[in-house]
């Protein structure tokens, strides 16, 4: 992996010491969907900024007509996480227009929040960055890059262009890629399920195989993987909650942002 280059300084120290000193108290639910709202967030404002470059006015050089959009391994990180925690990036990775940086695109101030955007990153655990990685893997970079390229060639208003294609390019894409990585984690060995005695029975509603789950729970591995799949339920929750950033004045505020 190669050396990942911060963007804007001011910005990164801002984040190092929201994230990195202020004391945080979080359950791995609470993390997680907030981990999810704030990709599902910046999926939006990357939309956002991919809309102004339909104006010739905002862009530093013209697009090619094929706009080509695909999704590339992260390269901007405002800060390293602390011992046994990881950077967990929120976008899915970086996009490229025609293999270029989006942001090399446009004028001002929308490039440097464009790349800014590719930035940001929350210190987690690593079983979220595995959970990341798998959904990723199956097809979450994909559902970004659809959703991108739909927005940078739509002809429509463009508030409508960038609804559409979060509701019917990403949240689709994006729930299809957290169920089929929580299907390939299911293909590992996870703990027992939990077994409850019978209705009409002494042991009714009692845990019956407490002392093998904790025999499990013991092997770190299986640990991991079952909360790795805890995380992407959570992802996909997350999908039911429509952005704050997806209502029409926050989407106008980035469209009618100055230079």
């Amino acid at each position: 992996m190669g050396t990942r280059r911060v963007p804007d300084r001011a910005e990164g120290a801002i984040e190092r010491f929201r994230h990195l000193r202020v004391e945080r108290f979080s359950t791995d639910r609470a993390s997680a969907l907030g981990h999810s709202h704030a990709r599902n967030g910046h999926v939006v404002k990357v939309l956002c900024h991919l809309a102004l470059m339909r104006d010739p006015a905002r862009l530093m050089r013209p697009l090619s007509p094929l706009r080509n959009v695909t999704c590339t391994a992260a390269e901007r990180q405002f800060f390293s996480a602390p011992d046994g925690l990881q950077a967990a990036h929120l976008l899915p990775g970086q996009i490229k227009i025609d293999a270029a940086n989006p942001w090399t695109y446009l004028r001002g101030d929308p490039a440097r929040r464009l790349e800014n955007l590719f930035a940001y990153v929350e210190p987690l655990h690593a079983n979220f960055n595995k959970a990341d990685s798998a959904a990723e893997s199956n097809g979450l970079t994909d559902a970004f890059a659809i959703a991108c390229r739909q927005v940078l060639v739509g002809t429509g208003a463009p508030e409508r262009d960038i609804e559409t294609a979060y509701l019917r390019s990403w949240l689709p894409g994006a729930r299809q890629a957290f169920e089929a990585a929580a299907a390939q984690k299911r293909g590992k060995p996870v703990p027992p399920p939990i077994v409850y005695g019978a209705p009409g029975t002494p042991d009714f509603n009692t845990i019956l195989n407490l002392e093998e789950r904790a025999e499990a729970f013991a092997d770190e591995s299986l640990w991991n993987v079952y909360e790795q799949l805890s995380v992407l339920d959570y992802y996909k929750a997350s999908l039911d909650d429509t952005p704050r950033e997806l209502q029409p004045h926050n989407i106008a505020a980035i469209l009618t942002s100055g230079p």
